[in-house]
């Protein structure tokens, strides 16, 4: 009876033994296959990185031939596209917000400073020394920028680094209270952020412009200073997870001084930026990538409009979307009793597979959102409406505010047009003087709507 009830335990243990180890081949299988499966991402989100900084470059490069103001144009209008491509592809990478301060402003800045230039090419106007000089600058930054990424990507192809390795590191980061994360795998762009050479002093009428650095966030005004377990709780209560599940990963020392914080929700690591002062969140970056896009574009906009509910973001404006990599990336302007306040701007991207949130950026609005005294209206959308060219049919009217250059703002009306072969405008006519402010070109196709 006990040698059959000892042979009965070790078949028992046998069994149990061998479910153990098919359970943890599985188990490594999956592990191996996540892992891969989020290097490939990775990679592909990195290469387009590297691709776009490229082409950005050599758009800048062509700048500098450029002979009319046509010309220039066409190509400012390819470094905005481009820059536009490399700041989306920076925002999918697993690098923490705080690596990549430098990079991030650089891309931004030149895209910004071609987009200025593109709008002063349409008026007919050639470069100045002092831009070409500038574009000469940041013509130099772009190259050294593409060789550096081009030679990270080369390391990659040779195994000499690891993206995927990196992803793993956040993936699997220490759970214990308050530890900050291992950045040891983020020597690459470690590297290239210390390195970044000085970038010429740019003046002209955007948000990247050094004119407007160092401006202080009208929202924040007044509020107190937290410390960083303030800020990690303030970030949990936003996403509205525990706040152990929140890890701090540094901290910002731009215009608005921040803590970087991560954590991971249904395994999309989530990086946020907290201001200092008030403890505000303004920028989400998910890193999940999306495969498929379940979800219209009407059902994303609704999301992104509850979302911003669900925050305390009432009386927002929805303005325009773009759809890339399938995720829908809205807009949204405060309203102010029936005027668009477009410099109080917030950006939501939610995702087209399952609606969830993957991006999330108000720092126009902390910037600029205040209680206004919007003057009267001394010239009538009915009387502005002379400054629409006649042979172009005016589809949509709208009383704004825009920003203009320095930390000032215009009240003007918004006349949203159309011409005989469907292209449409958005032309401004200042709401004191009664002259035309500004004048975009809306670009529309199957994936939303870009103005230049």
């Amino acid at each position: 009876m006990k040698k059959k009830t000892a042979a009965t335990i070790i078949t028992l243990l046998t069994i149990v033994a061998a479910v153990s180890a098919a359970f943890g081949v599985t188990s490594k299988q999956k592990s191996d296959l996540n892992e891969r499966y989020i290097s490939a991402n990775y990679r592909h989100a990195f290469a387009e990185l590297v691709s776009s900084v490229t082409d950005m470059d050599s758009a800048l490069q062509k700048s500098l031939l450029v002979t009319s103001p046509s010309m220039a144009g066409a190509v400012c209008t390819e470094v905005y596209g481009k820059a536009e491509t490399a700041k989306m592809a920076l925002g999918v990478l697993p690098f923490y917000a705080n690596q990549l301060e430098k990079t991030a402003s650089f891309i931004g800045k030149v895209g910004d400073y071609a987009f200025a230039l593109s709008r002063k090419s349409a008026s007919g106007e050639s470069f100045s020394q002092e831009e070409k000089d500038n574009l000469r600058a940041l013509s130099d930054t772009a190259s050294l920028l593409a060789q550096n990424f081009n030679s990270m990507q080369n390391e990659m192809g040779s195994g000499l680094l690891s993206i995927g390795q990196y992803a793993k590191t956040i993936e699997n980061f220490d759970k214990s209270e308050g530890e900050v994360l291992p950045q040891t795998l983020g020597d690459g762009m470690d590297t290239v952020e210390q390195e970044f050479p000085e970038i010429p002093t740019l003046i002209y009428d955007g948000p990247f412009s050094e004119h407007l650095e160092g401006v202080k966030p009208v929202m924040l005004e007044g509020l107190a200073e937290l410390d960083v377990s303030g800020g990690r709780q303030a970030a949990a209560k936003f996403l509205g997870v525990r706040t152990e599940q929140v890890y701090p990963t540094g901290e910002l020392s731009a215009d608005i001084p921040s803590f970087c914080y991560e954590t991971k929700i249904n395994g999309n690591v989530i990086s946020l930026l907290v201001s200092k002062q008030g403890g505000i969140v303004y920028e989400i970056i998910g890193s999940r990538a999306v495969e498929q896009a379940n979800l219209s574009a009407k059902e994303a906009l609704d999301a992104a409009k509850k979302f911003l509910e669900r925050k305390g973001y009432t009386n927002m404006h929805e303005s325009y979307y773009m759809i890339n990599n399938n995720v829908l990336t809205a807009n949204f302007a405060y309203n102010d009793n029936g005027v668009v306040c477009y410099p109080d701007l917030i950006k939501v991207g939610i995702a087209l597979d399952n609606g969830s949130l993957q991006s999330f950026e108000a720092i126009g609005y902390i910037k600029s959102h205040k209680q206004r005294e919007i003057p009267p209206v001394a010239v009538s959308a009915e009387a502005a409406k002379s400054k629409v060219p006649s042979d172009i049919n005016i589809i949509g009217v709208e009383t704004t505010i825009i920003p203009s250059a320095g930390e000032n703002e215009i009240l003007c009306h918004e006349f949203e047009c159309e011409d005989a072969n469907g292209q449409r405008y958005l032309i401004y006519v200042n709401a004191a003087t009664g002259e035309q402010e500004k004048i975009f070109i809306l670009l529309q196709d199957e994936n939303g709507t870009l103005t230049i």
